[in-house]
């Protein structure tokens, strides 16, 4: 029973006790505007690693180091694990922590604007990585974009986030989640929430529950869309004013009379009178494409 708990916490970093008297020497007081909370609850990080199923030759990808005890295990499991740590005292501690992991390569860099590819592609001897991380929950959701943008990089991933962010990954049209970021990832991903936990897996304790979810990369968009860019503007118009009809919304973003974009929804068989929450992935692409020939032939004619 020993061998198996340290396989999953190498180097003891998983429990209350040790989290505090680490802070507490580094005289280091976790952030709150930066979302800092460790894990204590060894079974879930058990679960975390098994559930991004990491082969011997296989890299991992982690943001948000922290003192290290995911990366530590994700080195138990990997050929290679690259994680980054934007906070300079918590990079400094980790990296003592971690320094006789040979196969682990701790960078203080910001996730949002580090070179993900230029990073791995240091490492050529890694058949295929992964993305495992406890994301930072204050940046939790510009974090899940750049992941679906940089998606190609990935075999796929493995996040902690916000339940209320896991539950906006899995919304359907009408469901009270559903968002750009649920538009986002199903577009790319299919997503799974895995299992919750309570906010005493964690140190500090977050005021509220998380979700692990995972992410498989889709080989192709689920619906073909023309020009990214345009779909997410369109999407954006129209989920973003939630209590607005759609004919109002998109005159409100893009200032078309609104007899042409009634003429518009129709053509594509949408009720100008619905509201963008109803919309599917398909609905929206449609609109989009409609929308941007619409939007030319008006510039055209002026």
């Amino acid at each position: 029973m020993e061998r198996r708990t340290l396989a999953f916490d190498p180097l003891k970093l998983c429990s209350v006790g040790t989290v505090r008297k680490l802070l507490l020497e580094s005289r280091i007081r976790p952030s709150k505007a930066m979302g800092q909370s460790f894990i204590v609850n060894k079974p879930a990080l058990e679960r975390i690693v098994n559930a991004a199923e990491l082969k011997p030759d296989e890299g991992a990808f982690e943001v948000g180091a922290g003192l290290g005890a995911l990366t530590a295990t994700l080195a138990q499991k990997s050929h290679v694990v690259i994680s980054l740590e934007k906070d300079r005292r918590l990079f400094s501690l980790a990296q003592s922590l971690l320094s006789s992991l040979t196969n682990v390569f701790l960078l203080c860099e910001d996730a949002l604007t580090a070179n993900w590819e230029g990073l791995l592609k240091a490492h050529e001897n890694v058949s295929r990585w992964k993305f495992v991380s406890n994301l930072p929950y204050s940046i939790s959701k510009p974090l899940l974009m750049q992941l679906l943008k940089k998606r190609h990089l990935f075999g796929l991933a493995v996040v902690t986030v916000q339940r209320e962010v896991a539950q906006r990954l899995v919304a359907k049209p009408n469901e009270d989640y559903y968002s750009i970021l649920s538009v986002a990832t199903q577009l790319y991903a299919e997503p799974f929430i895995l299992f919750n936990l309570p906010p005493t897996s964690f140190y500090p304790e977050p005021e509220v529950w998380s979700s692990v979810v995972k992410l498989r990369f889709l080989p192709n968009p689920r619906v073909e869309v023309s020009d990214e860019g345009w779909f997410f503007k369109v999407s954006e118009a129209v989920l973003m004013q939630r209590r607005k009809t759609l004919v109002n919304a998109l005159h409100i973003r893009f200032g078309l009379e609104k007899g042409l974009l009634r003429e518009l929804l129709r053509s594509c068989n949408i009720d100008p009178e619905r509201r963008g929450e109803t919309l599917t992935l398909r609905e929206l692409a449609q609109l989009a494409e409609s929308l941007k020939q619409l939007v030319s032939q008006v510039c055209s004619a002026n």
